[in-house]
This record gives structure tokens, C-alpha cells and sequence, in this order.
């Protein structure tokens, strides 16, 4: 046998192991790219005191451990006190910052932090609460609502803010939707601003 015979089966099983992890490699960017493509975000219009948003994975395959992030365009100034009885981790007395990146809940029961989405399916996840004197608007954190039994990531003064919702997830990159909340709004206060990319 010349030593050609035996290289030949060599290099075939090379450039099919190449190939393979060439094809693997790119069906699993596809598939990251897509899901990420197919995440939607749908504001809910208000019901009670309460906007929630549909979190849509259009994808035919499962987003696992979704959590989801809220910063909110506000000046330190525009945070106030929780009423009585209610809590937040962002206080005017207290623990005074600017909501950056912090975690919202989910519409399920305990308000957890994380869900998995799967294919065609629509998670709903609490954003924001609007007192019925005017006199704050509050923001859940993974603690839930704090007039609720929870503990709020922030109550701010009665105005239109701008703010990002980004969602994450185990299975493809962050995806960020520049919405308005506008406690004026009696119908959907909850908007997606449509002339920005999300």
C-alpha cells in the first residue's frame, strides 16, 4: 500500500470533520441571529393602574432564563419617597440613584426575575404602575411592586420619561427597545418609540 492510499482517507475525514464543525458553527449562529430577529417586544395597553408588556419569542426555538432590564431617563431629583406602606430600593432618603440597568418581573406568580419563553409564545412582564392621585408613577424591581406586598426599584414624580427595556437571555445576545412612558396617556401610556432601531 502506497503511502498516497493512506493519506487520501486521512485528509477525506479531515475535511469532513472541518466541514461538520464549519456547518455546526453556522447553523448555531443562525439560529442566535434569528432568535434575536424574532424578539418582540408588545406594549399592553392599561388596565386598572397597571401597563404591562408581552415579551414575543417569533422564533421556533425556546428562549431560556429571559430576564429584563429597565433604565429610565430621569434626573435624581425626579425620584421620590415610596407612599406609606410601599418600599424601593431607589429612595429620595435613602438609597438615591439613577434606575440604570436594573431588573423588572415578570406577570407570573411569585414575580420571578427569569422565565424561559418558548417558540410562538408571549410572556408578560409588569412595567410600571400609576397612582391614582397623580402623585407618583413606580416602577417594579425582582422584588415585585412595593404597594404590593414587594419592594419597588423606584417611585418618581408625575411625567413623561423616556426609557430602554432590554432583554436577555441564555440563548442569543441583548436586544434593547427604546420606549415613552407617559402617565398622561389614559389608554397607552406604554409605547414603543418607533424612531429609534430596537
Amino acid at each position: 500500500m502506497h503511502s498516497t492510499d493512506v493519506r487520501i482517507p486521512i485528509l477525506s475525514a479531515a475535511i469532513g470533520a472541518v466541514m461538520a464543525l464549519a456547518a455546526n458553527w453556522l447553523a448555531f449562529r443562525i439560529k442566535h441571529l434569528l432568535l434575536k430577529l424574532k424578539l418582540c417586544l408588545e406594549p399592553q395597553p392599561l388596565v386598572g393602574d397597571r401597563v404591562t408588556a408581552r415579551v414575543f419569542n417569533g422564533y421556533i426555538f425556546p428562549l431560556n432564563s429571559v430576564y429584563a432590564y429597565i433604565s429610565i431617563d430621569h434626573q435624581e431629583s425626579d425620584v421620590l419617597d415610596p407612599p406609606a406602606g410601599a418600599e424601593a430600593y431607589v429612595t429620595k432618603s435613602g438609597h438615591l440613584c439613577v434606575v440604570r440597568e436594573d431588573r423588572l418581573c415578570w406577570s407570573v406568580a411569585s414575580n420571578p426575575a427569569s422565565v424561559d419563553i418558548y417558540a410562538k409564545e408571549r410572556q408578560s412582564l409588569d412595567v410600571v404602575e400609576f397612582d391614582r392621585m397623580h402623585n407618583w408613577i413606580q416602577i417594579p424591581s425582582e422584588s415585585g411592586w412595593g404597594t404590593a406586598g414587594g419592594k419597588s426599584r423606584v417611585f418618581l414624580k408625575w411625567k413623561k420619561y423616556g426609557a430602554t427595556i432590554k432583554i436577555i437571555s441564555k440563548d442569543t445576545d441583548a436586544k434593547e427597545f427604546p420606549v415613552e412612558i407617559d402617565p398622561n396617556n389614559g389608554t397607552t401610556p406604554l409605547a414603543l418609540c418607533k424612531h429609534k432601531k430596537h
